[in-house]
């Protein structure tokens, strides 16, 4: 993945590997796994796949874009944010995130989900500091809560 590693969380989830890269890799779910995506574009993921999503955080909707640059079969998938209309565009370069899936048995993964980011300038480093790798983190968790709980089901 491009841009400087901000931070990962992690998260065991009593599913398989299978399980698990199905709701990563279905578009028509994103927005169940992933609340702040009100809809996408996406059907099913792929390498250098553009998809566009409405997004609506802290009360505010917008849209953004997002290829898929990062996809190795039931392991890793990640995604690299082309553009926005929060103004994150406009801070960093290369802000992307991706998930690692690691077997623990046939009904248990851990799945990491990183992100990464290069601020553009001193204010956006402040941002990052501050307020962004705080926002992040949150995001992050958000959607491994909700990819446990739809692979769980």
């Amino acid at each position: 993945m491009k841009g400087k590693f901000q931070g990962k969380n992690e998260l065991v989830i009593n599913a398989s590997v299978e399980k698990i890269w199905n709701v990563l890799i279905d578009g028509e779910v994103l927005s169940q796994w992933m609340t702040i995506v009100k809809h996408t574009t996406s059907k099913v993921e792929s390498l250098n796949a553009v998809r566009s999503c409405e997004v609506e955080m802290n009360g505010k909707k917008g849209q953004v874009s997002e290829k898929c640059v990062l996809f190795n079969e039931k392991r890793e998938i990640g995604w690299l944010m082309l553009t926005d209309e929060f103004g994150i565009g406009k801070m960093f370069e290369n802000y992307s995130f991706s998930f690692e899936l690691i077997p623990i048995d046939n009904n248990t993964t851990k799945v990491i989900n990183r992100g990464y980011a290069d601020p553009k300038n001193m204010v956006a480093k402040l941002m990052n500091a501050i307020m962004m790798k705080r926002m992040s983190y949150k995001l992050r968790n958000k959607a491994l809560s909700g990819i446990k709980r739809l692979a769980e089901r």
